[in-house]
């Protein structure tokens, strides 16, 4: 009676790598710090981008917006007529019902 230790041993050692390999390949791509996680962070890193680019161009918007009211009077006055209904002294606002529309 022989026994083949070297066959089993070889097989042995074959399923084992294998299994680590595999364990190690899906741990790569499925683990706290794998493929999917890296995919889904530079995906969030990129959104996060284009909304920084975006808040910083509303900035630079309102910015122009406070330096025009600190220093362009006529914009100044146009602003307060809009949105606040401010008017001249002796200066009447006259204001008209709509006419509403007559079915035919």
């Amino acid at each position: 009676m022989s026994v083949n230790i070297f066959g089993t041993d070889r097989k042995k050692t074959l399923l084992y790598s294998v299994l680590i390999i595999s364990v190690a390949g899906a741990w790569s791509i499925f683990g706290p710090y794998g493929a999917l996680k890296y995919y889904g962070m530079t995906k969030e890193l990129h959104e996060i981008l284009i909304q920084n680019e975006q808040l910083r161009e509303a900035n630079t918007a309102l910015q122009q917006e406070v330096s025009k009211l600190k220093h362009d009077p006529i914009y100044l006055e146009d602003v307060a007529r809009r949105q606040f209904g401010l008017i001249k002294k002796n200066e009447v606002i006259y204001e008209f019902p709509e006419k509403k529309k007559r079915h035919q």
